[in-house]
């Protein structure tokens, strides 16, 4: 693939991450999928839908530019990646217009976005954010900071938030995007104020909070014709267990423990021991702050909202600060800096909403 062609499809991905943000949808790009601990490929558009009421929709996009993509092959291989990643569907964008493809679209279940498509949509001026970084900008300005710091924690951290999604939607993605959480938002408080660094640990703060709230929000989706208490109590389990509170965890716990009592001296009263201590350092994380909020911002489906916000955000060319951003999007927030024990009126502290980003300027004197 030559660099212009390349160029070419990055630009496309952006402009589609336009068109499904314009539409209602949370959108992710560039997640990266891994198997064994090897990377095998990137969805190029992760999607979140919330059509109505209790529904949720996990959808990818897969883009090609190319004049000659080869799109029945990427039909049958987008198909495919949708088995894997156990979502519910896919849109292949290609600049073919052949009929054919429709057809076996069809077949497949899949949705097909045209040549024609994607020309109506890049030539609409309706579509574009004229005040958001794009990715490759964001990337920029996370390879700068590395630079300074001669290593790559912002490059590889902003990658294993990516990564949560592959897994799928759940209390493990969860648990993981708050932890990511913390350590950014600890760092974004402790960096020197309204420095370019405190800014960019700023920013994927936002994005791993927005990750963290479309979790919630899925999880909860499990509970949505039950009391308050029960949901109340379905969250309280996903953040305070993680994976380990489904069913294959409670497997591996009870093999665990039928291991130490079996092998390890004292058996059984070890095992006991273990399984007591095990449960008071679960009871000692604060997982009600996060748990309370969340059940408070059900209605509506205010977390959808919050993550969207959080997401928007986390790219705008002039990061907000806490106190600029909506009420509900701070009290959300702010539980989980309660969470992770930051001090709220310290991170609040840490930029100023004027300051631009590494990378802004550069991208505004260009669309100028």
């Amino acid at each position: 693939m030559s660099k212009q062609t390349g160029m070419k499809g990055l630009k496309l991905e952006e402009i589609l991450r336009s068109y499904f943000l314009r539409a209602g949808f949370f959108v992710v790009r560039g997640v990266p999928v891994a198997y064994d601990k090897e990377d095998l490929t990137d969805v190029d558009l992760w999607l979140y839908e919330k059509p109505m009421g209790a529904t949720r929709r996990i959808e990818i996009v897969d883009i090609k530019a190319r004049v000659k993509p080869k799109a029945v092959e990427r039909l049958f291989w987008t198909k495919g990646l949708v088995d894997v990643l156990d979502v519910d569907g896919a849109y292949v964008a290609t600049p073919d217009d052949r009929p054919v493809l429709n057809r076996i679209a069809a077949k497949l279940k899949l949705v097909l976005i045209t040549g024609t498509d994607l020309r109506r949509i890049s030539e609409s001026p309706s579509v574009r954010f004229l005040d958001r970084l794009t990715d490759e900008d964001l990337g920029r300005g996370l390879v700068e900071i590395d630079r300074q710091r001669k290593d790559k924690y912002y490059s590889n951290i902003r990658k294993h938030i990516l990564a949560t999604l592959a897994d799928g939607l759940g209390p493990g993605s969860l648990v993981r995007c708050l932890e990511l959480f913390s350590e950014l938002a600890q760092r974004a408080a402790q960096a020197f104020p309204s420095s370019d660094e405190s800014i960019i640990a700023g920013r994927l703060t936002y994005l791993s909070a927005s990750l963290a709230c479309i979790a919630l929000d899925y999880i909860s989706t499990q509970a949505v014709f039950r009391s308050i208490e029960e949901r109340r109590a379905l969250l309280l389990n996903a953040v305070k267990l993680g994976e380990a509170g489904s069913q294959h965890g409670e497997r591996i716990f009870s093999l665990a423990m039928q291991i130490i009592e079996r092998y390890v001296a004292g058996g059984a009263n070890t095992a006991r021991q273990v399984q007591k201590h095990i449960r008071e350092d679960l009871d000692r994380i604060p997982a009600d702050i996060i748990a309370d909020q969340a059940s408070n911002m059900l209605k509506d489906g205010m977390l959808f909202t919050i993550a969207r916000e959080l997401e928007n955000s986390s790219y705008l060319q002039h990061c907000p600060s806490f106190d600029l951003l909506s009420v509900p999007t701070k009290s959300m927030l702010g539980a989980c800096l309660d969470y992770a024990g930051i001090s709220r009126p310290q991170f609040a502290a840490a930029w100023e909403s004027q300051k631009s980003s590494p990378n802004a300027t550069s991208t505004e004197k260009t669309k100028r």
